[in-house]
């Protein structure tokens, strides 16, 4: 059967609200999106709460954390939500929540590539940071390691994130 997406709030948090390692919770984030495409209602719900749990945060890890689910969710729908389309994350600086995560974090290689995947298109040079610091992190993180070497389009992960613009050559 197909999936109930009166459903997308409770179950992504179930998810992010279990302590999901950052990779999950993009993968989380990323499938919720595109569910929340086909009902406005969820989309919004869903930002909403995550703009709830980041307002009233505590401080340190949990703080990084919601910061960062809802700047990755805010990425993702300007990403995905067509030009035509409402899209409940408009006035969000998804990047912004992203870059103070990592700063409450401190090193944190996986919400670096989170970071790199976003500024695929600028701003050039906080993208080659966020590479760097990623690869960096890798060779202590096998999973992030792993997505760094996955294919898209037949290139690496890695390789996309070397070209300019994030640009697939056909």
């Amino acid at each position: 059967g197909s999936y109930d997406v009166k459903n997308l709030t409770r179950d992504t948090l179930a998810i992010l609200d279990s302590g999901a390692a950052v990779l999950v919770r993009m993968e989380t984030l990323r499938r919720a999106t595109i569910y929340a495409r086909q009902n406005p209602q969820a989309a919004k719900e869903l930002i909403t709460r995550l703009r709830e749990q980041s307002d009233h945060s505590d401080a340190g890890r949990s703080a990084a954390l919601a910061q960062f689910d809802l700047g990755f969710l805010a990425e993702s729908y300007k990403q995905w939500f067509g030009a035509g389309e409402p899209n409940p994350a408009a006035g969000v600086d998804g990047y912004a929540l992203i870059k103070n995560a990592i700063s409450l974090r401190g090193q944190d290689p996986e919400m670096e590539f989170a970071a790199a995947l976003i500024t695929l298109k600028g701003p050039e040079s906080d993208h080659q940071q966020h590479v760097r610091n990623a690869r960096a992190g890798a060779k202590n993180d096998p999973l992030l390691a792993q997505n760094l070497g996955s294919n898209f389009h037949g290139h690496a992960t890695s390789e996309l994130l070397n070209t300019p613009g994030g640009g697939i050559s056909k």
